[in-house]
Parts: structure tokens; C-alpha cells; sequence
């Protein structure tokens, strides 16, 4: 059935969608979804590549849904990954059980490179061809958003008919309305570039290959300017739909604040989103308020959560509600006594930190700015108050490592453990200790991302080192992420156009054999150091220099400079981007 780009204006009718009155088990408690019927409506798939508890988990995709309902003629509807469990896979919508093909527009969430496979077959399964050169007016449209996107879009580019850079607030309006204005879809891909800032469409522009030298095309900007919002003065990011099928269960979740002041070398938070921005206290309350009414506990969200100059305030605030709290990160040099209390009130049982890692000289080279004293401290504390079991977060293969590195993870854990044991005696109970480890993988737009990652034999070394120095210890569990896995992630965030045909072999026949006839390419982007700005040669460019962010590559590499040198950088002040001098600079 032929599809229309602008179908008919109406006023139509929505309704949120009561508990248990879900089309599929999926979603049955839901409270707050939201369906919208009538005649003339552009119907708008939103598709987070993954299980709905992954999906449903995430605040920026709930957020989505919610502003992209609030426009008057779109009705949008969520589609995830089946259930890998179902007999039959049927890929619809939860409101309506719409098929994802039937949709005028498909929009995909991605906040993980992990799930462009998912995005690969979701298409495949649908029928929809794969290729947006092979789309025409009959199939929706396909585009894509989100972090995964704005970090590196070039992986996916090819199956794209256009993609929506930077956050949500900036960009659904403007989109909707173009795509009402456009009298058809190649009028709207040839000038929504122009008229729609954060919009990018990949046939316009001839991309970066490793492999290739860069030409650029003079028809369209030659740099697409991710698009951020200036302030949250205006804003509140909060749960729409509340669900006990989340990782957060019956959890309302408030962000406190977008992005991170720290500026650990190897996290692209502390750079996508520099200067970080805070929500106002009193945007806060108001949500607190809102949640009171529709959970018992809160969730305050952010890469940095206590960072907020008011967040004992905020915490007072929901305690005096008689809501319980719990937060998505913890430093170690931040946990209050107050932070502690509200943890061991709220029943956590297990507090998670992330040292990431183990001895001072790698952590300084990370700009991970946290002692082991501080980190020991906050471990007594916890267990004193209750908290009996610790979770820790520790990276291997980082630049710059040794192996006398990742001994000092075994180091460090012994001490965690020996200030278990001593508290958790005066309780009469001891925890656990679970060390999450993970292979270092380069991410764009970060003082890394010229980085090559260690090889697979050097990681199982490192590994050996672990499972070796703790395999004796009671109460110490370790968990090693895999590496396959790790080296796929590698390749999907790294890699330019021509990895939509490996992607395409993996979705066929599985990940070994696509990256086993690929392998001197995925080699390349996986294993190989890229050339950096220098004293005296300017850098390769990189797949994903077809987005301008806030933060350039000077900066960037400066700051790998200072990784080279074993020293820290100051965090970001979050009060006059003047003071740090790269925020905001000429285009």
C-alpha cells in the first residue's frame, strides 16, 4: 500500500493507556502510555533496538516519545526487539499492534553501538529494504537519533535515509514540521539540511574512508553541528511511563543534570556534552512532587549525579516526602555521610563505584581524579552503615598500561576487602565484593579516540593477572566482559561506511564469519593507532569529522598530551565557559 509523505490535517483524540490494557504482555502494568486515533494522523514508529526492559530503562527514549506525542498531528508508538523467547517474532507497536513497515516514519533510538545489529535486523525482518538507496516513496522513512548517533553515525549511514544529531529538545519540532511541509520525500532529504540544523543525510555527502582520501562534496555544509540545548531553564526530563519492567522497577527517574565536570579521558560524556548543565533545584522539586503521585522511590539520573551544587537539598527534599531514593553514579569522593544515610534508608544493599582504575599513575593518566584513600573510605563507611556488598567498575587494556597497572587492581581490592572485614566484624555479617571488568574500547569525540585497542592475547594476559591474584580470596567475585563482544563494539564504534557490510554479514551469518572475511579491515579500524594533530602534521581525518561538537580536536588532543605526561586536568567549573576557553569558540 502506497504511503503518504503528508497525509491529511485533523484533529485527533489521545488517551494515555490505563494499566493491563496492553495489546501483548509486554508493557501490561504500564501507567502513562499514551495512544492517539483519528483520521490524518502521521503515525511515527519509535524503535529502540533492544528489549523493552532496556528500552523502557532508558530516559532519553521515554523522552522522545513523550515530546514527540506532544505535537499535535504525530502519533508515536514504541516498537522493540521481540522477546528472543516468543515462538514467533512479530516486530509491531505496543499501542496498537501496528507493523513496523506500516509506519510513514520510523525513528530509532540508539544509545548503544551494540544495538546497530538489532537496527540491521529489525529492518531485514520487517521487509523493509536495508538500503536507504534502495527506498522509495512506498517505505517509511528511516531515521536515527540519539548518543550512539551523534558520537559516530557512519557505521549506520548507509541504511539511514537521514538522522537527527543532538538532543531531542533541539530537534523534533523542526523535524515534524519540515517533514509536513515536504511535499515528497526527495524534496524533503534535498533541503532539510538547510532548514533544519542537527539534521544529516548521508546520500548528500561523500564520507571519510580509513582506507580512502577525504573529497568533499561542495553542495551541502561540510561539517553537520550536533545541537545541543543552551540551557534546561525550560525543560524537566523525567519518567513518562512508570512500568515494573525496568532495570529500575517501579522507579521514578529524574535527571539532575546533562553531561559530567570531570573529564575522565575515556568517557564521552565529559566532552560530547561540555560545559555540563544543571536543572534548576526548583525543576527538580517539581518533579519530586509529581513522582510522589505516581511511585514510591526516586531515581536521580545523570552521568555526575552529585555534582548538582543543591543535591542534599533535592535529597532532603524527597525524604521529607517519604520517597526513598537512589542514584545512578557514585564517586567516591563525593559520598556524604548524608548520601550514605539515604542509600542505607532507601534498603540499597549492594553501592556501586567505579575506580576504574587500580593503581594512582593510570587513574591520573585517565583524569580519573580519585585517591585510594578516598576510595577505601568510602568503602568503610558504607558497610558501617549497612551497605555490606560493593560493586566495582575497573578498565583494562587503557593507553599506557602495564602489567604492574593491572596488579594494582588486585592490590587495591585486597585493601577493599581488609576494610570489609574490618567493619563488617563490628556487624557481624560481611558482603560481597564484585569486581564488573572491562576492555578500554576508543570512543570518538574523547581525548582516546585516536587510540588503537590493546590486541585480544594482551587483554587475556591482563585478565589471567586478575583471575590469578583473586581466585583464592572469599567473598571476591570477578566478572570479565567478553572480548569478542568487546572487539565488535570496537569495530561499531570506530569505523566508517564500509562497515555497514560487515554488519549486513553479521546480521546474515553471525559475527566471526562477517569479521573473518573482513579481517584485515576490521584490523585496521580496531587495532591501529589514527594519526593526531601535531606540532608539525595536522591528523587523519576520522570517519565521524562529518559532525561538529562543542569540544574540538585541539583540545582533545592536548589533553591526550597530558595523559602522555601522567597529569591531571582540572574539572570543568560548569559556572563561564571563558574559563576554559573551548566550549565555545568560532565554527
Amino acid at each position: 500500500m502506497k504511503k503518504r509523505l503528508k497525509p491529511v490535517k485533523k484533529r485527533n483524540a489521545a488517551r494515555h493507556k490505563p494499566s493491563g490494557h496492553g495489546p501483548t504482555q509486554q508493557g501490561s502494568d504500564e501507567q502513562g502510555a499514551i495512544i492517539k486515533r483519528g483520521r490524518g494522523l502521521i503515525k511515527a514508529a519509535l524503535v529502540y533496538p533492544n528489549t523493552y526492559k532496556a528500552g523502557m530503562s532508558s530516559l532519553g527514549f521515554q523522552t522522545v516519545y513523550r515530546l514527540a506525542n506532544q505535537i499535535e498531528n504525530i502519533a508515536c508508538e514504541r516498537v522493540f526487539l521481540p522477546d528472543p523467547r516468543q515462538k514467533v517474532r512479530q516486530i509491531k507497536s505496543l499501542e496498537t499492534g501496528l507493523s513496523l513497515d506500516r509506519f510513514d516514519i520510523i525513528l530509532f533510538s540508539i544509545s548503544f553501538e551494540n544495538d546497530f545489529l538489532h537496527l540491521v535486523q529489525l529492518l531485514k525482518e520487517t521487509g523493509i529494504p536495508l538500503r536507504a538507496s534502495d527506498r522509495n516513496h512506498t517505505h517509511p522513512l528511516v531515521v536515527a537519533g540519539g548518543v550512539a548517533c551523534f558520537l559516530n553515525p557512519e557505521p549506520i549511514a548507509p541504511f539511514m535515509d537521514l538522522f537527527l544529531l543532538g538532543e531531542a529538545e533541539c530537534l523534533l519540532d523542526g523535524f515534524f514540521e519540515q517533514f509536513q511541509k515536504a511535499d515528497n520525500r526527495a524534496a524533503l532529504l534535498s533541503t532539510i539540511e538547510t532548514l533544519l540544523p542537527g539534521a544529516y543525510v548521508p546520500s548528500l555527502h561523500l564520507p571519510i574512508f580509513y582506507s580512502r582520501p577525504p573529497i568533499s562534496s561542495p553542495s551541502v555544509p561540510a561539517k553537520i553541528d550536533v545541537q545541543y540545548l543552551d540551557t534546561l531553564d525550560r525543560i524537566k526530563t523525567t519518567t513518562t511511563i512508570t512500568t515494573s519492567q525496568t532495570a529500575f522497577k517501579e522507579t521514578f527517574l529524574i535527571e539532575t543534570l546533562k553531561g559530567c565536570p570531570h573529564g575522565c579521558r575515556f568517557c564521552t560524556a565529559g566532552f560530547i556534552y561540555r560545559p555540563p548543565r544543571i536543572y534548576p533545584t526548583e525543576t527538580i522539586y517539581q518533579a519530586i512532587d509529581e513522582a510522589k503521585d505516581r511511585a514510591k522511590k526516586v531515581g536521580l539520573v545523570s552521568s555526575a549525579v552529585l555534582d548538582h551544587p543543591d543535591i542534599h537539598l533535592i535529597c532532603q527534599y524527597a525524604r521529607d516526602r517519604d520517597l526513598k531514593l537512589s542514584f545512578s553514579s557514585l564517586r567516591a569522593d563525593m559520598l556524604t555521610d548524608q548520601i550514605i544515610e539515604i542509600l542505607s534508608e532507601s534498603g540499597v544493599k549492594t553501592a556501586t563505584i567505579a575506580p576504574e582504575a587500580g593503581s594512582q599513575r593510570m587513574r591520573d593518566i585517565i583524569n580519573k581524579k580519585i585517591t585510594a584513600e578516598q576510595i577505601l573510605h568510602a568503602a568503610g563507611r558504607l558497610v558501617d552503615k549497612g551497605i555490606l556488598n560493593l560493586k566495582l567498575y575497573f578498565m583494562i587494556g587503557l593507553p599506557f598500561e602495564t602489567d604492574l597497572d593491572v596488579e594494582a587492581i588486585v592490590s587495591l581490592t585486597l585493601d577493599i576487602k581488609a576494610v570489609f572485614l574490618e567493619t563488617a566484624r563490628k556487624k557481624k555479617k560481611i558482603g560481597t565484593i564484585t569486581l564488573s571488568i572491562n576492555p578500554f574500547i576508543p570512543k570518538p569525540c574523547t581525548p582516546f579516540q585516536w587510540c588503537a585497542m590493546t590486541p585480544e592475547k594482551v587483554l587475556k594476559h591482563r585478565i589471567d593477572i586478575i583471575r590469578q591474584g583473586l581466585k583464592k580470596i572469599a567473598n571476591v567475585t570477578t566478572n570479565f566482559e567478553s572480548l569478542r563482544q568487546a572487539k565488535y563494539n570496537a569495530l561499531l564504534s570506530l569505523g566508517d561506511r564500509d562497515t555497514a557490510d560487515i554488519l549486513e554479514t553479521a546480521a546474515q551469518y553471525g559475527w566471526t564469519r562477517a569479521m573473518k572475511i573482513n579481517r584485515e579491515y576490521c584490523d585496521r579500524v580496531i587495532y591501529q593507532e589514527k594519526p593526531r594533530p601535531g606540532k608539525t602534521c595536522p591528523a587523519a581525518p576520522l570517519p565521524w569529522d562529518i559532525l561538529r561538537h562543542r569540544v574540538r580536536d585541539e583540545f582533545l588532543a592536548r589533553e591526550y598530551e597530558r595523559s602522555e605526561q601522567e597529569k591531571k586536568s582540572v574539572s570543568c567549573p560548569m559556572t563561564d565557559c571563558s574559563l576554559c576557553q573551548i566550549c565555545i569558540s568560532p565554527s
